[in-house]
C-alpha cells in the first residue's frame, strides 16, 4: 500500500510514546494495571472555573465560527499575558488561536522550509519535529546536543544558503533542560528563521523562563495551554508571527483549519485571567515531584541528561543494559508494567535513555524507582 503514497506521506515515521501508549492500554485491558510514564499529560485537572467558563459559553450560545485567527478577546488576553509575564509587547494582529499547537507547527514549517531546503533540528528534541519537514520535503540538518554541556555556539558551523530555519524548545521536551538568557540571546542573533516552541513556558522551577521576543520581533513563537495550564483535551493553542507574515498565516488558517472551537476559546480566556493561581499550583507540584524523582535516580545511581530544571521530563541513561532504547522500553512494560519512552523517539543521541514523565503522583513515582532498583540489581547479578 505505502508505494502508492506521495513520499510525504511515506516520510512520516510513527510516533512510538503514543504506539508505547497503546501497547500499555491494551496491556490494562488483559486486567494488569500499568505504571504511565510516558505521555506528556499533566495529571493535575484544568481550574474550575475554566472548566465552568467553557460550560457556560456552551450555555450561551457560543458554538459558531470566528474569526479565522481567533476571537478577538482572546488574542487580547494573550497579547496582555505576555506584555505582563515577559514585557514583550504584541499585536492581537499577529495571533493566531487554533486547535492545539500541531497545527500551527505545521503552519510555521510551511511558511519558511520550501521542498529541497535545510531545516536545523536539535538531537534530540520533539520526536514531531523532523516529521514537519519530512511531510515538506525538506532537509534536516541535524543538530546533536551534547550531555553535561552547551554547545550551541557550534551551530553556526551548520549554517549556509541553503538553510532556512532552526527550531527551539526550551523548557525541552525530552530533555528538560532550559536555555539560559545568554544561550537564548545567541541563537536569536543568527541569521536565519527562528521558531521557539514555548509550549512548556511556565513550567521551569529553577529561575523564569524567557521568550525569544525579548531578542528579536521576527521570531515565530508556538504556545498553548495544553501543559502549564492542563488543558490537553481542550485542544487549544496559538503561535505569534511577524507582522508580514500575518496575512498568508490567515489564509492558510482559513482553508485548512477554519478556526478553533469557540466555546474552548472563552474557556482560555478565563485560563489566562487565573495564570499565577495555576501556574504557581503547578509548578509547586511539578518542582517537588522532580526533586523526589532527581534525587531517587542519583540514590540508585542511574544518570541522566543535563539539568532538568523545565517541563516535567527526566530522560534517563539505561546504556547499561547494553539494548536498544526500544527493547528496553519494551521490557519494562512487559515486565514490569511500567510504560516509559524509548529515547530514539527524540533522535539518535538518545538512543540508550529512556524519557520519564513525572505528571504523576510521588506514590507512583517512588513505584518506578522501586522498579529501576530491581533492574539494576538484576542486571549486576
Amino acid at each position: 500500500m505505502h508505494k502508492y503514497l506521495p513520499r510525504r506521506c511515506r516520510n512520516i515515521k510513527p510516533f512510538i510514546a503514543m504506539e508505547v501508549l497503546e501497547r500499555a492500554q491494551f496491556i490494562e485491558r488483559q486486567g494488569k494495571k500499568v505504571l504511565y510514564m510516558c505521555v506528556g499529560e499533566p495529571d493535575i485537572p484544568p481550574h474550575p472555573a475554566v472548566t465552568e467558563s467553557l460550560v457556560q459559553a456552551l450555555r450561551e450560545g457560543k458554538s459558531s465560527y470566528t474569526h479565522s485567527l481567533g476571537i478577538i478577546e482572546l488574542r487580547e488576553a494573550i497579547s496582555e499575558y505576555y506584555l505582563e509575564r515577559y514585557k514583550v509587547s504584541i499585536s492581537p494582529e499577529q495571533i493566531v488561536v487554533s486547535s492545539g499547537t500541531s497545527p500551527l507547527m505545521l503552519l510555521m514549517f510551511s511558511l519558511i522550509l520550501e521542498k529541497g531546503k535545510k531545516f536545523i533540528l536539535p538531537n534530540p528534541s520533539y520526536a514531531c519535529y523532523p516529521n514537519y519537514v519530512n511531510f515538506l520535503e525538506g532537509k534536516i540538518v541535524d543538530f546533536k546536543l551534547k550531555d553535561k554541556e552547551q554547545n550551541y555556539s557550534e551551530i553556526e558551523k551548520l549554517l549556509d544558503k541553503g538553510v532556512s530555519g532552526l527550531i527551539i524548545n526550551s523548557p525541552s521536551n525530552p530533555t528538560g533542560e532550559v536555555l539560559s538568557k545568554k544561550e537564548l540571546g545567541y541563537l536569536a542573533n543568527l541569521p536565519i528563521n527562528i521558531i521557539s516552541d514555548e509550549i512548556y513556558h511556565g513550567l521551569t522551577y529553577e529561575g523564569d523562563e524567557e521568550t525569544i521576543l525579548r531578542y528579536r520581533d521576527d521570531a515565530f513563537v508556538i504556545n498553548g495551554f495544553s501543559k502549564a495550564f492542563s488543558m490537553t483535551g481542550f485542544r487549544l493553542g496559538y503561535a505569534i508571527v511577524p507582522k508580514r507574515f500575518v496575512r498568508v498565516v490567515r489564509s492558510l488558517h482559513q482553508n485548512f483549519i477554519i478556526c478553533a472551537p469557540t466555546f474552548v476559546q472563552w474557556a482560555g480566556i478565563t485560563a489566562l485571567k487565573h495564570y499565577k493561581e495555576i501556574i504557581d499550583e503547578a509548578k509547586k507540584i511539578f518542582d517537588s515531584r522532580r526533586r523526589f524523582l532527581l534525587d531517587g535516580l542519583k540514590k540508585i545511581g542511574l544518570g541522566y541528561w543535563g539539568n532538568p530544571k523545565g517541563a516535567f521530563y527526566v530522560l534517563v541513561d539505561m546504556k547499561f543494559l547494553g539494548k536498544s532504547s526500544i527493547d528496553i522500553s519494551l521490557m519494562l512494560l512487559e515486565r514490569y508494567n511500567l510504560a516509559v519512552t524509548p529515547g530514539i523517539d527524540f533522535g539518535t543521541n538518545a538512543e540508550g535513555y529512556i524519557r520519564l514523565s513525572y505528571a504523576t503522583s510521588l506514590e507512583n513515582l517512588e513505584k518506578a524507582l522501586d522498579i529501576f532498583q530491581r533492574v539494576k540489581k538484576s542486571n549486576n547479578e
